[in-house]
């Protein structure tokens, strides 16, 4: 992956690449939540201190939802598209793609802002996945996939460092 190259792309369309990441704000994994008592208590154990520690440090107020319908975080996802406003052209970069590998723009933004571990963002990214592992198995090509993805993160790390 060439970085250097893509934010010399994003540089030149950060509006529009503000608008992308926060239009999938509304569909970010760490806000829908299951109704399966075991799986949303998983989740309130391991989502929760993310969102609380984003909401706490960025002055946001993001919810969770438990049904299809996107919980009303209106002012938070104004307030957020303006702090992805505020990233650097590289930080904008790695949001990016961190974003893209993890379906997740808050867990990208946090990964790029360097306020979440890349171990702890992969394990938020997969967690729905890593707890029916508990109970069926793994499967491989899901294995490789999150292989794959933590190369991905070890590239994106190295790039902003």
């Amino acid at each position: 992956m060439d970085f250097e190259k893509s934010e010399k792309y994003i540089a030149a369309h950060r509006e529009e690449t503000i608008e992308h990441l926060g239009r999938f704000l509304l569909a970010d994994t760490l806000l829908f939540w299951s109704d399966k008592a075991g799986l949303n208590a998983y989740q309130k154990k391991h989502w929760r201190p993310i969102l609380n520690d984003l909401n706490t440090v960025f002055k946001l107020d993001f919810k969770e939802t438990i049904s299809l319908i996107p919980a009303k975080n209106t002012n938070s996802e104004k307030k957020f598209v303006q702090l992805l406003n505020t990233l650097s052209d590289k930080e904008l970069t790695a949001c990016f793609f961190a974003a893209s590998e993890m379906k997740s723009v808050l867990l990208g933004f946090l990964f790029a802002k360097h306020k979440i571990a890349e171990k702890d963002a992969l394990e938020a990214a997969y967690l729905e996945e890593l707890y029916q592992n508990r109970f069926w198995g793994e499967d491989i090509a899901a294995v490789n996939a999150r292989k794959q993805s933590k190369q991905m993160l070890d590239k994106i790390a190295e790039y902003l460092a």
